[in-house]
């Protein structure tokens, strides 16, 4: 029976009490202004007080009658609350209220729901948090249409002398967007056959181009395979940069023909570094070449910040920095730039897209003192790949990092 059919029995129970509490009033009356031969008082004091228990019973009955009703009006706002449509949507979700069988306890009502689009973050344990962070960190990750590489890559190795780290984790801005895009950053590791020579290459697609995560996979892929036929024919001290991107531009050219579309769609950027075994005093020096806004970073193990070392340094001072770069893959590999450094022992290179070399670069964050403390020394690989997930306002962007310490590391 529904809930809606006891209502008639409850209307009905009511019109009887207050019938019967007037008959009791007039009853009283009458008795009180009746003389009576003895106990004229006292009869008069039971009348009364008759007339009062039935007045409170009266009353009481009508308090518990009241009782279901408002339970019931707070059964409906908690339906409404539940099932309205979010603020600001302007409609009102119909809400149907029929029932077949005996009433159930009704649940008491519970605190807001997060939006269904919005998950709690599930990172904040793992990841580096800056700030408030980025509001799109927490948004679920979506599949862009196509099939592309995994959104998140990592390695660790050793290679002579040299310790490595690398991971690259799709950013928020390409993950959450709808559609949702693939992850643009590419990243190579390699050695030469005796291990006397570390090889990374790390690739930054642009986001204006459709097909980038494809150019940006075929030059760090090229840019390895090429670099270790260059240390076999000219050695680490004959490294040719003008040869090199040249072969990854033309890589990526018949990559693009091969897919229809013209080489503007797979633009891309580059920087590799090649880092030959330490001298006896443990000095390795490491040969950097690059083309576009990724970047190479220095730390010394007794430095508080990693230090800018090679890449096309983006312009602080202005009042909005440009992701504009001014130059690319495939069309203006001429362009490309190389230059030595000398690492001490204990010294780490990182080589990282502008995903993370803006948040190191910028003065007004302590982005870079963070990793300067957590990648001091070599970290497992779960742990740097957190690193390099982290979340910090407006940093949306892939984010790849490639890290190699030079021997010691005390």
């Amino acid at each position: 029976m529904s809930r809606h059919d006891s209502r008639p029995g409850r209307l009905m129970d009511g019109r009887f009490r207050a019938v019967l509490f007037v008959a009791i009033v007039i009853g009283a009356f009458i008795e009180v202004s009746m003389p009576h031969r003895r106990y004229g008082p006292l009869v008069d004091v039971f009348a009364l007080a008759a007339v009062g228990v039935v007045g409170a019973a009266a009353v009481l009955g009508s308090e518990s009658a009241a009782t279901p009703a408002r339970e019931q009006g707070r059964e409906r706002d908690w339906d409404r609350d539940r099932f309205a449509p979010e603020s600001g949507a302007g409609t009102t979700a119909p809400i149907c209220r029929y029932a077949t069988g005996p009433a159930v306890p009704q649940p008491q009502p519970q605190p807001p729901r997060p939006r269904p689009f919005l998950r709690e973050r599930p990172t904040d344990l793992s990841v580096p948090r800056f700030g408030d962070g980025a509001r799109a960190q927490g948004y679920p990750w979506l599949l862009p249409e196509r099939t592309v590489q995994n959104g998140i890559a990592a390695d660790e190795a050793t290679v002579g002398a040299f310790t490595l780290r690398a991971a690259s984790v799709i950013g928020p801005g390409h993950r959450c967007g709808r559609p949702a895009e693939p992850r643009q950053d590419s990243y190579r590791i390699g050695r030469s056959p005796d291990s006397r020579h570390a090889i990374v290459a790390v690739a930054d697609g642009l986001s204006s181009a459709a097909w980038s995560d494809a150019g940006a996979t075929t030059a760090s892929s090229q840019a390895v395979t090429l670099l270790r036929e260059q240390i076999a024919t000219v050695g680490f001290d004959g490294l040719d940069v003008k040869e090199l991107y040249g072969r990854i531009a033309e890589s990526i050219a018949a990559h693009a023909a091969g897919r229809g579309v013209g080489t503007s769609h797979m633009a891309t950027v580059l920087i590799t570094a090649v880092l030959a075994e330490p001298d006896a005093n443990g000095v390795a020096k490491a040969w950097i070449s690059w083309l576009g806004d990724s970047s190479a970073w220095t730390l010394d193990p007794h430095d508080a910040l990693w230090r800018f070392s090679a890449g096309e340094a983006k312009d602080r001072a202005a009042a909005v920095v440009s992701n504009e770069v001014a130059g690319r893959l495939p069309d203006t590999p001429q362009l490309a730039r190389d230059h030595y450094v000398t690492l001490a022992p204990g010294t780490a290179l990182a080589l990282v897209t502008d995903g993370i070399g803006d948040a190191w670069a910028d003065p007004a964050g302590n982005i870079n003192e963070y990793f300067a403390n957590a990648w001091r020394a070599p970290v497992p690989a779960t742990r740097f790949t957190a690193d390099v997930g982290f979340d910090a306002p407006q940093c949306l962007d892939d984010r790849t990092a490639v890290v190699l310490w030079n021997g010691d590391r005390s």
